[in-house]
């Protein structure tokens, strides 16, 4: 079971993002939400957490903690298919001009 240093962080690190998208700290009960928090840490580890959350408010227009929560494994997974998708586009063009510089 997570930590709950481990769970406040990640609801701390999520307030943050929050708090810089729209200068307002979002509504919602810490101790609450912590058991939410728990079990994300417990199936991802507080890092991947981070990067999960990271690129959750990059993307979304209007992200929410209950979204985030129920669909973090959504999230990851389009983040690894960006990021894989990214590579294969960089591979393409290194093939590309290594066909057009011959």
């Amino acid at each position: 079971m997570a930590e709950r240093s481990e769970r406040f962080a990640l609801l701390s690190r999520y307030s943050k993002h929050y708090v810089e998208k729209y200068n307002v700290k979002p509504e919602m009960n810490l101790h609450k939400e912590q058991n939410t928090a728990g079990n994300l840490v417990d199936s991802f580890t507080l890092p991947v957490c981070y990067d999960i959350l990271e690129y959750y408010f990059k993307v979304a227009e209007s992200p929410s903690w209950n979204y985030f929560a129920y669909n973090a494994e959504k999230i990851l997974h389009g983040k690894l298919d960006t990021e894989q998708d990214i590579r294969d586009r960089q591979q393409r063009r290194e093939k590309a001009k290594e066909w057009l510089s011959e």
